[in-house]
Order: structure tokens, then sequence, then C-alpha cells
């Protein structure tokens, strides 16, 4: 979240409680995260969402420009959706690797990468292990999954002039590495049935095909049946059960949603995004579409096919449209009437795709985080860009009271601890937030956890107590500086006042160690909250105080014993805390 939308957190805030007490002010402390984690506003004010299918051209300023309409539509992270090849040019540095570059230039931590396959030397013998290798060097690049357009079984032929079957088996070795390092493939194959039916004023795509005719398969003396293309897709899901294949464009097909609500029941690794496709889902009965994304909330997930190149696409275009950022953020702003809204009949976001209107499908919110980010946060976890926690920076100290009342805890901006430590799954009912700040003396946190039942000791322990962990807990892990982040300070505060603090490296730990913690502990019985309010002194945490703009490895924990759900705000993907190569970052901003 950037500092310009705090005053949208706040007034979300303010607006819950209004509701929820009839009248008076608020302050931080009057804040309820689960209210905050159900609430799209905030999402958005925040910067949460995320688009699974953004394509963007190899040059700095072509993502600053994508990253300018990503903060006003409120998206924190997007995947470049076929980054390039990672066969070196005759210049030196692959097609991704170049495409890397220009994003980590102008974009810096906001998107992800899909490598795509070089299938020059397809009638090689070897071509299946040197196309494995070439996987597994896209993965030691960064590249989060493959990106299969589509070509296959459509367009793309071998030295002999016959088509490259979707299902060719020389592709197999590929579909199981990508499930062996965890990089999902999201796959095109076909497109809209319009596009097999005449190419004439009567097909109702009449005004995308004019614009672009090689768009057309209907000449069945060049390109197989549409269907045949979804069922070798689905023979390939199928003989590879261990990795996850993502249908672009509502499963490609959706014309059809109940042949996608079988395909999903049927093949338990396959996902769907729907990119550039709501005109054709949303155009049918919103009721029963809705059911759908309920049935199947965790495998459906947010796309856009938003194009940043020379001119911007919104989905598709035809030769002469230059769309505005404004025009782009107007195009994300009608997905989130589609999901958000019950409005009927209205003109959707792309309207070449057809001139029809669509309705909304009004998502619970708890269905729509998935949709919008969750799913992609968890399919997506081993490659998420790390985190920042950013502690805002104040002149005046304070004694902890555990209330949250200061002015200061308006100013920074708060992150949420919801996926669990292995697996990224999500938890929204137990959403913890987290805010920070700093001063020349101390680094400030504060914590609000929500709560069902509390699990603690009846006496707590006058001071420091081991295996504090074990019970409800909340927890900040602090490298000793920008450095070393295997050499990371942990300290624990339980909802009875118990705390712990100690140090750690090279897998040693110093129990002996004190950080100087002043903390207060209060539990709001009324809304089941328990909140932490803690200072620690700089000069404990590291031996060299931090400057406005340093960035320390940090990551922070939740354990909630009475659902035995262990919470991160950064998932290690392990089944430990203690995995300094998963943390996030804490910013000392100015």
């Amino acid at each position: 979240m950037h500092r310009s939308h705090s005053a949208r957190w706040r007034l979300h805030s303010l607006v819950c409680l209004l509701a929820a007490l009839g009248a008076g002010g608020t302050d931080a402390a009057e804040t309820d995260p689960r209210a905050d984690a159900l609430a799209p506003d905030v999402w958005r004010a925040e910067h949460r969402l995320i688009d699974l299918h953004m394509h963007v051209d190899a040059l700095p300023e072509r993502f600053r420009r994508a990253v300018g309409v990503m903060d006003a539509a409120g998206l924190g992270v997007a995947v470049e959706l076929g980054s390039g090849t990672v066969t070196p040019t005759d210049s030196g540095p692959s097609a991704y690797e170049q495409n890397l570059a220009a994003q980590q230039q102008g974009a810096p931590g906001r998107f992800m990468h899909y490598m795509l396959l070089d299938y020059g030397d397809w009638d090689s013998p070897d071509w299946s292990a040197q196309a494995v290798k070439q996987i597994e060097r896209g993965r030691e690049l960064g590249a989060a999954g493959l990106k299969e357009f589509k070509r296959l079984g459509l367009t793309l032929r071998d030295g002999a002039g016959r088509l490259i079957k979707i299902d060719d088996p020389k592709l197999d070795p590929v579909w199981r590495r990508c499930g062996e390092l965890g990089m999902p493939i999201s796959i095109h194959v076909g497109d809209p049935q319009a596009f097999w039916e005449p190419l004439d004023e009567s097909n109702e795509r009449w005004a995308e095909l004019k614009d672009h005719p090689n768009w057309w398969f209907g000449d069945p003396a060049k390109h197989p049946p549409r269907e045949e293309l979804l069922e070798a897709l689905d023979r390939v899901i199928a003989r590879h059960p261990e990795t996850t294949f993502l249908g672009v464009h509502f499963a490609n097909n959706p014309e059809d949603i109940d042949w996608v609500d079988r395909a999903l029941d049927r093949r338990p690794n396959m996902r769907a995004d729907i990119a550039a496709r709501v005109p054709e889902i949303g155009r049918g009965d919103p009721e029963r579409l809705r059911n759908q994304f309920v049935k199947h909330q965790d495998r459906i997930l947010f796309g856009t096919d938003f194009q940043v190149g020379d001119r911007l696409i919104l989905g598709s275009a035809g030769d002469d449209e230059r769309p505005t950022d404004h025009e782009a953020l107007v195009f994300y702003r009608k997905f989130y009437r589609f999901f958000e809204t019950a409005d009927r009949d209205w003109v959707h976001m792309t309207p070449i795709q057809g001139d029809w209107t669509i309705s909304s499908i009004d998502l619970p919110p708890a269905v729509a985080r998935r949709v919008y980010f969750d799913n992609a946060r968890q399919m997506l976890a081993q490659s998420y860009p790390a985190p920042t926690l950013r502690a805002a920076r104040i002149e005046d100290d304070f004694t902890p009271d555990g209330r949250l009342d200061e002015a200061a805890w308006d100013r920074a901006e708060p992150q949420r601890i919801e996926y669990g430590l292995q697996d990224a799954a999500t938890h929204p009912g137990l959403s913890t937030a987290v805010r920070a700040l700093w001063s020349d003396a101390y680094l400030y946190l504060a914590f609000e956890a929500p709560y069902d039942e509390l699990t603690t000791r009846d006496n707590p322990a006058p001071g420091e107590r081991l295996g504090l962990w074990k019970e409800d807990v909340v927890e900040f892990f602090l490298a000793r500086g920008p450095g070393d982040a295997a050499h990371y300070s942990e300290l624990e505060w339980a909802p009875n006042g118990e705390y712990l603090d100690l140090i750690l490296k090279g897998g040693e730990s110093d129990f002996d160690w004190s950080a100087g913690n002043e903390s207060k502990v209060v539990i709001d019985r009324a809304q089941k909250i328990w909140r932490v309010e803690a200072r620690v002194p700089l000069a404990k945490l590291a031996d060299q105080k931090p400057t406005a703009g340093d960035r320390w490895p940090a990551n922070l924990y939740r354990n909630n014993a009475a659902s035995s759900d262990f919470l991160a705000w950064r998932p290690t993907l392990t089944r430990t805390a203690h995995t300094p190569a998963r943390f996030g970052w804490l910013e000392f901003a100015e």
C-alpha cells in the first residue's frame, strides 16, 4: 500500500465502525482485520490484487507505464506472461533475460515472469532432453512458470510441415519437469468458437476478425477442429496429474461454462484464468456462472490480457484503437463491477469482442479474494516477490499501552499475516494486521490478531518462557542489519503478556540475549481481537542504527493453537519459520 492510499484505508475502517457502532470516531485500536480481509476497497488500497495474465514489452518505460496503471487500479503484482525463451541470442542475453532486466530496471518487485519454449530444433532426436534443460535454466533465472501460446496443434509445424500436436509424446518430459519444479503451465489452445465460423459479416466477431484475419481458423485444410484441440489438451492434463495446467481464457472454452465445470471436476490439477473472456462468460445466466465460481473458487484466477507495447491493448483491440491510461483504469474497474455487483445488462470492457451486454455475478467477498489474489499467491508462492513492511518515521517516542491510539499509527501502512507457513493457504478469518514505526531510538510494532478461542497459560510466567510458540503467539524475525539474513533476532508475544526474545546465527540460539522489549497486550473480548503494542531499542537489534531507506530482512508469524494454524507473512514453504532465505523486508521509511 502506498502512503497516498492510507486515508482510504482509514476511511474504510471508519465506515465499518460507524455501521457497527452507530456513531463516534475511530482510532487504530478500533479497526477489525477480519472486516478489512473481506473488503475489496481495502485490497485495492493496499495493492493486493494480482493480474495473472499481462503482456509487457521488454523496455523499462513500458514496465513503468504498466505499473502506473496497476497502482491506479489497486494491483500489486502481475505476471508477464511469455517473457521469451532462455536461448542465448547473437548479442548475448536471451529474450527472457532481456525482459527480466527491463522489468527490474523499470518496475522492480512488481512482476513475475513465465518463460517460453524454443522449438527451433524440434526435429532433433534429443529435443526433449534439450527442452528439459531449457525449463531448468528458466527456473534458475527465476521463471515462475511456462507459457504456451496457441501455436501447438494450430500453427506450429515440424520440418516436414506437419502440425506439432498438443499431446505429442516429445513434450511429456517438459510437462513432467515443470511439475517437479513447481512451475505452473499457462496454456492457450484454440480460440473462440466464432474464429472457426464463416469469415464474413454474419460472424459475431467480425469487428475483431476483419482487423485480424490471421485469427481465423475456419479452413479445415489448414487447421483442425477446435474440439480436437481441447481434447488433446485434456489428454495431456490427464497424463501429468502432478503438474498444474492453467487453461487461459477461461479454460480455453468460455462459450461453454458447463464444459469448463466438468473439466475442473475431472482434472484436479487444472486451473482457469478469466483473461479477455468476461465478455463471453458474462453474457449468459449470471446465477449459473456465480454458482460455478463459488464451486471452483480455489481453481479460477484473475487475469486480464492487458498489454503494454507501443500502444495499450485492453484484452483485444482493432488496428485504430489507442487507449489511454485512464481508459485502462476503466477497463480494470469493469472487471471489479463484474465480480462485485449485481448489475445487469451493461456494456462490457472489450466492445470489439462482441456488441452484446453482460451481467455481473456479485461474488461473496471470500470467493472474490481467492479469484483476485489468494489463488495466485498460493500457486506461485515460491516465486512471489518478497513483501515489504514499511516502518513510518516518527520524531516523538511514546510508551506502549496496547491501545494503538497514538496518531503516529495512522501513518503506518498495514501488512497482513494470512497465509499458511508451509502451503500458503489463505486464512482470512485469522487475518492479523501488522504495522511498524521507527524513531532515532526505537522500532515500534503493532499486531491486531482476531481469534475465536485463545490458548494460553492461566498463570503467565513472570519473565521469558521457552515453548511460547506452541500456544497463541505473534512473532517477529529481523536480521541484524541489511546483510546476513541468517543472523537474526526473534521476538514473540502472547495474549497473556508472556514474551520471548533470542538471537540466532548459524543454527545456534542465544536465549540469554535480551532485546530490551517493552510491550503491552490488550484483549478485546467483545470484538475477539488481541492487540500487541511493543517497542525495542534499535541499539539492541543491530550494531549500527538504520538510516532512512534501509531494508533489513524480516518475517512475521502468528500461531493460532485452537485451529492448529501457523501463519506467515511470507510463507517459508517449509516446516519451520527459521528459513531466512524466505524472509521479506522491513524498510525504514522517511
